[in-house]
């Protein structure tokens, strides 16, 4: 009898310890690390691409896991001659914490007609949004402003891609390796930057 209420408690004592396991391994990790790299597109993926309307976009992988308390939001700045003006299709409020090869993009779309509109595409992982700007622009630069990999840190914002506008006759091409303001954005009449930002989730 007294071996079965040793083997009784030992059992118990398993349960709990598994149960208690379980719990730690349900917890979000400590050390949370985001990065994003680019995502190179083959010809058949460009060419699906160029069927939709979609003058130019670039796509890039998000990987990593949020903690509870973490957000992640998606935005695209304007600035006017190198100043900041406003900030455009902002998103927060994460669905997924989980990340793994998931994709987002920055694409712009030519609208041809009187008012010149630039329809912006911003590309999360919970879908797409969009919306028109006017512009008056006769030439333009588009491109990444991260090299292969970059790891985000938390309230530091980091801009992956760009589009920049001139009246000018000279443009400078657009890139960058770390995610950080393209150099030389004052010669630049407009410029579009798409913007990554882990912080802290928002009280509802």
């Amino acid at each position: 009898m007294r071996h079965f209420k040793s083997y009784c408690l030992f059992i118990i004592f398993t349960l709990l310890l598994t149960g208690c396991t379980d719990v730690e391994k349900e917890k979000p990790p400590s050390n949370t690390k985001i990065t994003i790299e680019s995502y190179n597109m083959n010809e058949k993926e460009r060419l699906l691409i160029s069927k939709t309307g979609v003058a130019q976009i670039e796509y890039f992988k998000l990987n990593g896991t949020l903690k509870e308390d973490d957000d992640l939001q998606f935005s695209v700045e304007v600035y006017e001659k190198g100043k900041f003006k406003e900030e455009l299709l902002k998103t927060w409020g994460a669905i997924e914490t989980k990340y793994k090869d998931s994709l987002i993009s920055f694409g712009i779309s030519d609208i041809s007609g009187e008012d010149h509109s630039l329809k912006l595409l911003n590309g999360i992982p919970s879908g797409l949004a969009s919306k028109f700007y006017s512009y008056n622009m006769t030439s333009h630069s588009f491109g990444k402003l991260i090299g292969e990999k970059v790891t985000l840190e938390k309230d530091k914002p980091i801009y992956i891609a760009a589009w920049l506008g001139t009246t000018k006759n000279s443009l400078r091409t657009v890139g960058g390796e770390n995610g950080d303001l393209p150099p030389g954005i004052e010669e630049y009449e407009l410029a579009f930057l798409y913007k990554v930002l882990w912080t802290d989730k928002k009280e509802k």
